[in-house]
């Protein structure tokens, strides 16, 4: 499976025996076609993951960031684990991963699937880092057609330990897929007008379960405590400030800044008030 701008792509098939090639996107009705199951057809692998969503209160709080964090750190140990962009708008979140060239389903070649989706299908075809799966919207114009984002997420369920989905900003668009997720994290900047955005954001989850997330400095003098009150969540946990991941999030190097010692344990630790870990 690759792009038409891809060259290599007939010498790989040739490489693995002559296998069949889909070269994206003509070949999407058929990549529907061969993820989507017949009624009575096999049913995905046996393990039920976890599905975590990650939703910013503000624009720039970070969702992204986090989001590609969690699951990263969940990949590192060694427990089968996907990023979802469930942020139409954001022009991919391959782009803050650096891999906006890399092989790999994005959601555009999926938008023709009706019906239940084969995970022993979609997981091999997903693009990869190291040990993490991700699943990116692109660059193209919005067509309007509708993301299957319940029978994807279901699909992904069935494959991995941990599903990590980036809502993007808060806003009524989020709550349908917000709705699939086990439990939400409402990622806020520990200001006034975030805390108060997050209240709003968690009056539009409609009783999912919800946890807060204060991030960032403290400039407004926004305690964990004032946090919970004003926004009825309770904090999961923090996530502090790092002066080198603007830089990151812009050269590829995202992943690599979320390891550092001390945004590793604030992220382990949202992993574990979560029942994400191992």
């Amino acid at each position: 499976m690759g792009r038409p701008e891809d060259p290599g792509i007939w010498d790989r098939a040739a490489d693995l025996g002559g296998c069949a090639v889909a070269v994206l996107p003509d070949a999407a009705g058929w990549l529907a076609d061969l993820l989507t199951a017949r009624p009575g057809g096999p049913a995905g692998p046996g393990s039920t993951g976890r599905v975590v969503g990650v939703l910013g209160a503000v624009g720039g709080a970070g969702t992204s960031t986090l989001a590609c964090w969690l699951a990263d750190r969940a990949a590192h140990e060694d427990r089968p684990a996907v990023l979802v962009d469930a942020d139409r708008a954001g022009c991919g979140i391959d782009v803050l991963l650096g891999l906006e060239d890399q092989d790999g389903l994005r959601w555009p070649d999926l938008l023709r699937i009706a019906g239940t989706v084969h995970a022993e299908q979609l997981w091999p075809a997903m693009a990869r880092t190291g040990q993490l799966r991700w699943l990116s919207w692109d660059r193209s114009p919005p067509d309007g057609a509708p993301a299957p984002y319940a029978a994807v997420l279901e699909a992904l369920r069935r494959a991995a330990a941990l599903v990590v989905v980036d809502l993007g900003r808060a806003g009524p668009g989020t709550a349908d897929t917000a709705a699939l997720c086990d439990e939400v994290l409402v990622l806020t900047p520990r200001t006034v007008r975030g805390v108060l955005a997050a209240r709003w954001a968690a009056g539009l989850l409609m009783g999912a379960t919800a946890r807060l997330v204060p991030a960032g400095l403290n400039v407004a003098d926004v305690d964990d405590a004032l946090a919970a009150a004003t926004t009825g969540l309770p904090v999961a946990g923090s996530l502090r400030f790092h002066g080198a991941v603007p830089e990151a999030s812009e050269t590829g190097r995202l992943l690599e800044a979320g390891r550092s010692r001390r945004l590793a344990r604030d992220v382990a630790g949202l992993l574990e008030a979560v029942g994400a870990t191992p």
